[in-house]
């Protein structure tokens, strides 16, 4: 199910809504997780029933590995089965997210050829499958302790973060499960859902899906030929995934909100960046949190010279790009960003201090300039938008463009022009949601309560297509 839909937001949520406080209030307080978890499930398998045994296998799997995990074996056997959990969960993820790509690569180094299966990649599996490993290392270093089925069931599957995140800890989540003071209707978090919500879904309804079509016919008839196309190209992925993501990270926290949970933030304005290690700070915070711990501290992080922590950060950015898609631009945006972030590193050594503006014009270009190789399925692409945007063989200004009345008596051409000024206004010149949110629920004001209403109205009138958030197969 999709949050950005006509039967999740006035049919699945008023009701899981409803119930979930109704249980509350007749005291029935020990049914509403299992409620949660149930709706849940049901969110789940709505988009596909398919999907439902894998990620009930994997809650059951490392359910029972917890419970062994934080048993009072000596240190060597608890090592061997959290290595055996952390194979396990990599296991299924790489089997349904990399197996195809991994014959594909074998049949075209090799002499010999290899059937590809059919094989569904299930929603979610890479932030359900790191959430488990979490939990798992955390029961391993006595920072969790094993709960009941049921609220470890909602921990995995709570939907407001089940599908792109963010990525939350057993801290972060099962006390605020237990704690029975959240099973009551509290009108401050509802207004501050509210609030999520609406912002949320203008950024991906109005803003984020209106660069779609164009991103997609530009994809389709290979038009990365000519410099003003591509450019406009790369700009329009780099806007639409920051607000298609950005979107979906208001609506997560708006919608924990209205269940009185509090869920980490995971976007703050990164385009706002002075650096590239700052913009990785910024985009998808709790991902970046969980390869830290689970990825570069263990390798070493930066405990063992310089020669190390660079490799270390070179290799948690291919992992990086790895995890963003199973074939080789996303590799090689991965290694791009590797590459950047030690040069940055590098760059801080010289304490050399550029003027804030420039510094966030220079990251925010780099970026728009590799931000093609999300989008693409092959490598020549991207090296062909590189001539392109650079100028080598290719027509600057293409006529559609050079014929101004052309472009003033086109309302599709006019709806872009707009739609890109009013991209980069709220980018760079607006506070973003979580700094905005406490003034306007502190505030109490009549004049913004309206505002937000026709921002909701507009949002929800302007739903008119299936439109999955980019994450969602992640």
């Amino acid at each position: 199910m999709l949050f950005n839909s006509i039967e999740f937001l006035f049919i699945f949520l008023p009701i899981v809504f409803i119930v979930y406080f109704l249980l509350g209030k007749i005291g029935l307080i020990k049914y509403t997780n299992l409620w949660l978890a149930c709706s849940s499930l049901y969110f789940y398998a709505y988009y596909k029933i398919e999907y439902l045994p894998i990620i009930l296998s994997s809650i059951i799997f490392n359910y029972i590995m917890g419970y062994f995990i934080q048993k009072n074996y000596e240190h060597n056997l608890k090592k061997f089965l959290l290595i055996f959990a952390v194979c396990g969960n990599l296991f299924l993820l790489c089997y349904y997210k990399y197996f195809n790509f991994l014959i594909e690569t074998i049949n075209k180094f090799s002499f010999y050829h290899f059937d590809t299966m059919k094989i569904l990649l299930p929603l979610g599996i890479s932030f359900f499958t790191f959430q488990q490993i979490s939990f798992i290392y955390d029961m391993y270093k006595g920072e969790a302790k094993h709960t009941n089925i049921i609220d470890y069931t909602l921990f995995v599957l709570f939907f407001p973060q089940l599908i792109a995140g963010p990525i939350c800890t057993f801290k972060e989540l099962i006390p605020q499960f237990e704690d029975k003071t959240k099973k009551f209707i509290n009108r401050e978090n509802i207004y501050l859902g509210i609030f999520f919500i609406s912002i949320g879904l203008f950024k991906k309804v109005i803003l984020a899906d209106n660069f779609t079509d164009f991103i997609q016919d530009v994809i389709a008839m290979n038009g990365m030929t000519e410099f003003f196309t591509t450019w406009t190209f790369a700009f329009s992925v780099a806007l639409q995934g920051y607000f298609d993501f950005s979107g979906y990270c208001d609506i997560a926290i708006g919608l924990g909100s209205l269940f009185n949970i509090t869920l980490p933030i995971n976007f703050f304005s990164p385009y706002k960046s002075k650096d590239i290690s700052d913009y990785w700070r910024r985009w998808h915070i709790t991902m970046g949190r969980f390869l830290k711990y689970h990825v570069y501290i263990p390798m070493g992080g930066s405990r063992k010279g310089n020669l190390r922590t660079y490799w270390n950060l070179f290799f948690v950015f291919l992992v990086t790009g790895i995890w963003h898609g199973a074939n080789w631009p996303c590799i090689f945006y991965g290694v791009i960003n590797g590459i950047l972030v030690c040069i940055n590193k590098l760059w801080k050594k010289t304490n050399i201090q550029m003027p804030d503006a420039l510094a966030i014009f220079i990251t925010f270009i780099t970026m728009v300039f590799i931000a093609p190789l999300v989008m693409i399925k092959h490598i020549n692409q991207y090296f062909l938008s590189v001539k392109s945007m650079l100028g080598i063989n290719t027509e600057f200004i293409p006529a559609v463009v050079s014929n101004f009345n052309m472009v003033f008596s086109n309302p599709q051409l006019k709806l872009n022009v707009i739609l890109f000024i009013a991209s980069f206004i709220i980018v760079f010149c607006f506070k973003n949601t979580n700094e905005l949110s406490e003034k306007y629920v502190k505030s109490n004001n009549s004049f913004y309560t309206i505002i937000l209403a026709v921002i909701f109205i507009i949002s929800a009138l302007s739903i008119t297509k299936r439109s999955e958030f980019i994450y969602f197969n992640f």
